[in-house]
């Protein structure tokens, strides 16, 4: 399957659950879902617009509709009258929502180094730990403003209970710093991998 061909399969992915539980939001009286789904749908029609303004790869933007799927899924599916997103996947002290935070930042990282790379100065570009501290930065204020997002939703849509309070708030900052990190270790070793391939 040609890129094309990946890129128009993610998008008709994207277009059906978010239409699936938009549907499902309206049925259950969930405002605070739509409020979500009109902030993506209107990401989703920057991004078709503007992927390769940004750099965004075939596997980047794959991976944004994956942190869709698991946003829209963790707010709208419950288990045993648990909602997704506050269900523990290990012990007591990392749910689902967790794993949807470090999975976007880990994402967000990749996004600002595709975007950065061909801007910077070959000093900064080849320098680990300032690249480091620039792509952390620029990841976590992708974090801040989806923080900024869910506050709007607590004060609009009542959706306090949902999204929790500061406690909630310094957790979901961690795991995003936790998500870029993880990034940085996969692209240090991808930019290895290339230097090792052009010295052959």
């Amino acid at each position: 399957m040609d890129e094309k061909k990946k890129l128009n399969f993610v998008l008709v992915f994207t277009i059906g659950y978010l239409i699936l539980f938009t549907v499902l939001a309206v049925f259950h009286g969930n405002y605070e879902f739509l409020y979500y789904a009109l902030v993506m749908s209107g990401l989703l029609v920057l991004i078709a617009i503007f992927h390769l303004r940004f750099y965004m790869t075939g596997h980047i933007i794959t991976g944004l509709s994956i942190l869709g799927f698991l946003h829209v899924a963790g707010g709208n599916i419950h288990i045993a009258g648990t909602r997704l997103y506050d269900i523990y996947l290990i012990g007591s002290f990392f749910k689902y929502d967790n794993l949807v935070h470090s999975f976007g930042i880990f994402v967000a990282t990749f996004i600002g180094y595709n975007f950065l790379i061909p801007h910077l100065d070959q000093k900064i570009k080849y320098h680990r730990a300032m690249l480091a501290v620039i792509l952390v930065a620029v990841a976590m204020g992708f974090g801040s403003f989806n923080e900024i997002l869910e506050f709007f939703a607590v004060l609009y849509l009542d959706a306090g209970e949902a999204v929790g309070g500061y406690f909630n708030n310094a957790w979901d900052l961690f795991y995003n710093l936790m998500g870029s990190i993880a990034a940085l270790v996969f692209i240090h070793f991808h930019r290895e991998r290339e230097r090792s391939r052009r010295k052959k």
